[in-house]
């Protein structure tokens, strides 16, 4: 007699339907898991790398950008010092994305007047000795600071009227300060137009895009003092506040070699956080003229 109710184990056993969907799921599982580690160690890297370049890129065009406002403000100043000009500087402080990854973007730190700068000057005249004093002591700053994990990380900061971009403790300056060294036939001219960023400090890490205001406020004629030139002037001791000394004294060594001063007219010295060059030549007059553009900046950090 047949049991017809009931089928034995071992038929299941056999049922090739069962297995078939079974091992398809184990494929299609193992098939998406390897793609997914192929592209987190193959190319989720590459991606996050040619973001963060792409912003870095951008953040570059920006903050060469607001140098160049920085100073078409202050030609502004000299040419009508009661001019009231007002321009806006967008940084892209973040925001590349990364393809099919909308979500992950990048970003860093937009600083304004957190970095040391400032300038100091010393003149001897006729026996006597003028300096700056104070006027000149923080002159301000805007610096990026990335958040890469992929690219190089550069530091772009604006400071005493240069842009200058560094790595660790290299650094090296892309665009010039207003201080200028000239040589005529029988003098030396030293001019130093200075630029002050007034405004509150503020920090903030970001992956959007914030804004920059400047606004011209006056230009202030440090030295000489009075409407006439000061004559007979033996020397200047100009020091710059700073955390990049390589830039600044890559920067005063270039501008000698580009008027040919001889070795004995000048001397470059640094400490801790300062470039000092002094200036003394030795058969020529020396002429200076120091300034002070002051420029507000406001931003949506504070």
């Amino acid at each position: 007699m047949k049991n017809r109710g009931f089928k034995t184990i071992s038929s299941f056993c056999r049922s090739e339907s069962g297995v078939s969907t079974a091992v398809a799921a184990a494929l299609l599982i193992g098939v998406l898991v390897a793609f997914m580690t192929t592209v987190q160690i193959n190319y989720m890297p590459v991606w996050k790398e040619d973001a963060e370049y792409a912003h870095m890129s951008d953040v570059w065009q920006d903050m060469s950008r607001l140098k160049s406002n920085i100073d078409i403000l202050t030609a502004g100043l000299v040419i009508n010092d009661d001019a009231r000009i007002a321009m806006n500087s967008p940084i892209a402080v973040g925001g590349s994305e990364i393809p099919f990854i909308r979500s992950t973007t990048t970003g860093g730190t937009l600083a304004i007047n957190n970095d040391m700068s400032g300038i100091s000057a010393k003149m001897e005249h006729n026996g006597s000795t003028f300096t700056t004093g104070t006027s000149l002591y923080y002159t301000g700053a805007v610096s990026y600071r990335p958040a890469n994990l992929h690219y190089v990380e550069e530091t772009y900061c604006y400071e005493n009227g240069a842009l200058i971009v560094s790595q660790g403790d290299r650094s090296v300056m892309k665009l010039a300060p207003g201080i200028v060294l000239e040589k005529d036939t029988d003098s030396v001219n030293f001019l130093v137009r200075a630029v002050t960023l007034e405004g509150e400090r503020g920090v903030m890490s970001s992956n959007t895009v914030e804004d920059i205001r400047l606004t011209t406020q006056y230009l202030n004629n440090i030295y000489p003092p009075g409407e006439e030139g000061f004559t007979n002037i033996t020397s200047v001791d100009l020091t710059i506040y700073t955390e990049n000394k390589e830039a600044w004294e890559k920067y005063f060594e270039n501008s000698v070699d580009d008027i040919n001063l001889h070795n004995e007219d000048y001397n470059l010295s640094n400490s801790t956080y300062t470039v000092t060059f002094s200036l003394h030549p030795q058969d020529k007059e020396l002429y200076i003229d120091i300034d002070e553009a002051v420029i507000k900046i406001e931003t949506g950090i504070q």
